[in-house]
């Protein structure tokens, strides 16, 4: 069963003279890709919710894939982080209930959208590394494609605001971060804001780019954790 949740539920009042003023501040909600599943679920391709459509393909002739999967897998085991558990989250649980998105970034292919079914714009998400991409940029003996992050090194989650085909505000989140001395990972369900997309766009494209890239292309594994995406309600102009 999907979850909505309210971040701020109750309206305050400000005094004003004699009477009362209401705070009409807009409304915060939390998606957080719960879903009805049997035993065995472990994940499925793309999500949908009254709000959002999360965009995926799948190419069944040659098995391949990209975009979002709804998963339940969690895997904090760096061992584990090899190309058959790609749907697992590096954590030992989700960042709200059981269920997580994971998006994997075919840069091979076109992009995959989070497509807005109303007037909504995001406000934050939270972001974690796959148990895959994880054990690829920390153990050189689990990826003989990928090397060790180093300093300099980065991987960056790039949410875009689209309008139709028109590209608008970016936010760009490192989810590992090796430059100028830093050594960020975000194993943690870390939060990043994304507000800064502003309210003007009828879907978000999600990118992924990392430091590590060869003759062919992209050499880290390209996928990211999502979960507690939060948005508000836009008035129309």
């Amino acid at each position: 069963m999907r979850k909505i949740a309210f971040l701020f539920a109750m309206l305050a009042f400000v005094g004003c003279g004699e009477g009362w003023v209401e705070d009409a501040r807009p409304k915060v909600y939390i998606e957080s890709f719960e879903k009805e599943a049997g035993e065995d679920y472990a994940y499925s391709y793309g999500f949908e919710s009254e709000q959002f459509e999360f965009e995926y393909f799948k190419n069944t002739e040659f098995g391949y894939w990209g975009g979002f999967a709804h998963s339940v897998l969690k895997d904090s085991d760096a061992e584990n982080g090899i190309y058959e558990n790609q749907y697992a989250v590096f954590n030992d649980k989700a960042a709200t209930g059981d269920g997580f998105l994971v998006y994997y970034y075919d840069s091979y292919n076109e992009p995959c959208d989070i497509v807005i079914k109303k007037s909504y714009a995001l406000v934050g998400v939270r972001l974690n590394l796959s148990t895959y991409t994880y054990a690829s940029i920390t153990n050189e003996d689990i990826n003989s494609y990928a090397r060790v992050f180093a300093d300099g090194d980065y991987l960056k989650v790039i949410f875009t605001a689209m309008l139709g085909d028109q590209a608008g505000n970016k936010v760009e989140c490192y989810v590992a971060d090796f430059r100028d001395g830093k050594s960020l990972m975000a194993t943690e369900w870390n939060s990043y804001d994304l507000t800064a997309l502003g309210d003007s766009y009828d879907s978000v494209r999600v990118t992924i780019e990392t430091s590590d890239v060869g003759e062919w292309g992209a050499n880290t594994p390209l996928y990211i954790c999502i979960d507690d995406l939060s948005f508000m309600e836009v008035k129309k102009k």
